[in-house]
């Protein structure tokens, strides 16, 4: 848990910390209102101590401020007045303890934590989680009768799940509640600390997934139900996550199927363009009809790579927006304008679209193997969904590794005798590069204590030489799978081909899609999918995603949800108007392909901090 400590008196502050410390809190110290503020727009505190006079500020109008920001956690006030008058306004201003100067350790102490267990914290003595038991009051941790020895670290980590045991934990959110601001740990440190905790919960009889990777995410409890899954109720590999074959042909076809539309749309702007007269007029219904095929160009024509395309249709849209007639210029920009579109349709052009998506594919780097055995799993991976990435180098593996960030790791291994220890250490060095994704060795290696090494050092399978290329992919998908929990993703456009072409490029990366045309019924899908996030379009029929925005931040069961709009307009204005209305992403359509996947995990890692 992580506290703030808001005093000028630094050596009191220094001093408090210190203990709170050794009792596994993170703390943070503010001398002022000012460093206070900062802290708390970076992080969210379990509590606050906070004294009544600071060099800027007076406690009970930051307490206020607070309060105001909806800063919900427990404050406790420090002050050297103790008059009930103090007091009084301390708590009015929604202080939840007060204590006088000077105070003893102890007792402060003793308050913090009971504030904690009344805002929930430390509800029961003992927190549970199946068979692993802690004790907040001893900081022992118990796996079924076996208890666990770990570090402070370790312990911190392990609370910090079993006291949110639904939710999932990014790099970053681990280090925001388990480390103090000034000493924060790369991710290869948390990532080590977590591999530490699952070989120890291991070693007491837990499940090897106890602590599960929500894949792209972060880390979590794995849920009760699933500790022992039967045959029957084991993960199934998605059949239909796709392919690199598939991902291409998924692209060609998507356009193929929605040439016509496009064609269609430019017809109505050709149409547009033959009926300015000389007053440069447009029919009310013609301009609309107009404005709304070039924006819906827009957006789809970005979608399969037309980036030229889509500014194309951006500055059409924006012509037939104006309410006045158009000037001999406009006219003639706007006739270019048409023309150009033709010129950029005929040319082809979803190749970019087809590359950019491939990025997302996972990717698995191989070491080691023979060019035989290599280019048959290549193979093998682009009809399952992978991208095998060959390496037969050993020494490269680290610079490949730099150069190619993976999603898990084949290493094929030479004859070694046992015990070798420039292999240990090697792989050992490989494990902490891979971090906790997959790792899959390959070696007909049968000393115990060498295995048991490889195992400890974080390998995932050993398989011996005489594996089939097809072993070898379908271990990796029970791997990837086991690693893989999807996030609900819900996308509301009237746009039938953008929606097609989302699937498309999102489905490599698990997201559990849900598309909506129809605004008018957002509010039943919501119950009923109860999405991790939603993608709205900004324009559309009947209901506008800022309206759909501002409806869902006035209703208390969707006022946390994280909304990303997704448009052709890049414009400051509809942006501020995105954000006023409750937003927390924006993304242009003519750069979704690249930007979408990052900006989906992005923003779900910052709900979960």
């Amino acid at each position: 848990m992580r506290l703030l400590l808001i005093d000028d008196d630094e050596v009191l502050m220094e001093t408090l910390a210190a203990r709170l410390i050794k009792q596994r809190y993170a703390v943070d110290i503010a001398s002022n209102g000012e460093m206070a503020q900062e802290f708390l727009d970076l992080f969210a505190y379990d509590l606050i101590v906070l004294d009544m006079l600071l060099p800027d500020i007076d406690g009970i109008t930051l307490c206020k401020t607070c309060r105001q920001q909806h800063v919900n956690c427990p404050i406790l006030m420090l002050t050297a007045k103790d008059e009930s008058q103090d007091k009084v306004k301390a708590l009015d201003a929604g202080a939840d303890d007060y204590v006088v100067k000077p105070f003893d350790f102890e007792e402060l102490c003793a308050r913090i934590r009971a504030l904690l267990r009344r805002d929930g914290h430390d509800a029961t003595p003992t927190l549970k989680w199946g068979d692993l038991s802690i004790a907040p009051e001893t900081f022992e941790i118990f796996y079924g009768n076996h208890q666990l020895h770990v570090t402070p670290k370790e312990y911190a980590l392990l609370e910090l799940f079993i006291r949110h045991p639904n939710r999932v934990f990014s790099l970053d959110a681990i280090i925001d509640n388990l480390w103090a601001f000034e000493d924060p740990p790369s991710g290869d440190a948390v990532r080590t600390h977590i591999k530490g905790v699952r070989q120890k919960l291991k070693a007491g009889g837990a499940p090897k997934n106890f602590i599960e990777t929500v894949y792209g995410l972060g880390y979590r409890l794995r849920a009760l139900e699933a500790m022992v899954p039967s045959e029957a109720n084991k993960p199934v590999p998605d059949s239909k996550s796709l392919t690199q074959a598939d991902m291409e042909a998924a692209i060609a076809k998507a356009w193929v199927m929605h040439q016509d539309t496009m064609q269609e749309r430019l017809t109505v702007l050709e149409a547009a363009v033959a009926a300015l007269g000389s007053d440069g007029q447009l029919s009310p219904e013609l301009q609309h009809a107009g404005r709304s095929q070039a924006h819906k160009l827009a957006g789809s024509l970005g979608c399969f790579g037309f980036a030229e395309g889509s500014r194309l249709a951006r500055k059409l849209e924006q012509l037939l927006q104006l309410d006045v007639p158009l000037d001999n210029e406009q006219v003639f920009q706007m006739t270019s304008l048409v023309e150009g579109l033709k010129q950029n349709l005929a040319s082809g052009g979803s190749q970019q679209a087809v590359s950019a998506a491939m990025a997302s594919t996972p990717q698995i780097l191989l070491l080691g193997a023979g060019t035989e055995f290599s280019q048959s799993l290549i193979t093998l991976g682009a009809a399952s969904g992978l991208r095998i990435v060959a390496c037969p180098d050993l020494s490269q593996a680290k610079p490949k590794l730099q150069e190619q960030p993976s999603d898990g790791l084949v290493i094929w291994l030479p004859e070694v005798e046992p015990t070798n220890v420039g292999l240990t250490d090697f792989l050992e060095h490989l494990a902490k590069e891979i971090g906790d994704k997959p790792l899959l060795v390959i070696s007909d290696v049968m000393d115990f204590r060498q295995r048991l090494i490889w195992v400890q050092q974080g390998v995932d399978r050993i398989l011996p030489k005489s594996t089939s290329p097809q072993q070898v992919i379908k271990a990796l998908k029970q791997l990837l799978q086991e690693d893989q929990t999807a996030a609900k993703v819900m996308i509301v456009d009237d746009d039938i081909q953008v929606l097609d072409f989302l699937k498309t490029i999102l489905s490599p990366w698990g997201f559990q899609l849900t598309t909506l045309t129809d605004s008018t019924q957002l509010l039943q899908a919501l119950e009923t999918v109860q999405p991790n996030l939603l993608v709205l379009d900004v324009e559309m029929p009947e209901v506008n995603g800022l309206e759909l925005c501002q409806v869902l931040r006035a209703d208390d069961r969707w006022q946390q949800l994280p909304i990303l709009f997704l448009t052709v307009h890049e414009d400051i204005p509809t942006k501020q108007d995105a954000f006023k209305v409750g937003a927390n992403d924006f993304i242009s359509k003519s750069v979704m392909v690249t930007e979408l996947p990052m900006r989906i995990l992005s923003r779900l890692q910052h709900v979960q901090a």
